[in-house]
């Protein structure tokens, strides 16, 4: 059984990213078959938090292949001077038309914070960006994988 996610991160995950403003890229770091970490920049409309768990929608071949062979990685978000390392376990997972769908718990948590306020890496969101992360399919696939359990 994992932790719970904390509220803070709930709110946060579950948001979607608005159009025209600046939105945080949050990175998941995987590890390869040869054990070096792998990065994928995901946006708040590939993932999904519910208190239990993590949902995440992944299109990068390399993390798809991590995440289905050593089923773990690690999700970095920063909220405002705190960056919460999240370390996950992968629950349940779907994947079609290249995307991966996850269902993760998590399995360790840890606010890390000097007092000093962050600046996050930014992408401005924009249709584009929506239509390239496919964010209304991963929305009702996120819905659909976190009602799973």
């Amino acid at each position: 059984m994992g932790l719970a996610v904390p509220r803070e991160l709930v709110a946060y995950l579950s948001g979607m990213p608005a159009l025209g403003t600046a939105e945080s890229v949050i990175p998941l770091l995987t590890v390869d078959a040869a054990g070096f970490p792998h990065g994928c920049l995901l946006s708040r409309g590939q993932i999904a938090a519910t208190g239990s768990e993590i949902q995440l929608a992944v299109t990068s071949p390399g993390t798809r292949g991590n995440l289905h062979e050593r089923g773990r990685g690690l999700l970095l978000v920063a909220l405002g001077d705190t960056v919460h390392h999240c370390k996950l376990r992968l629950l349940r997972l779907d994947e079609a038309d290249e995307l991966l769908v996850a269902s993760c718990e998590l399995v360790a948590h840890k606010a890390d914070s000097l007092g000093i306020a962050l600046a996050p890496m930014t992408f401005v969101a924009s249709p584009e960006i929506a239509r390239f992360e496919r964010w209304e399919e991963v929305a009702s696939r996120l819905e659909a994988i976190a009602g799973e359990h």
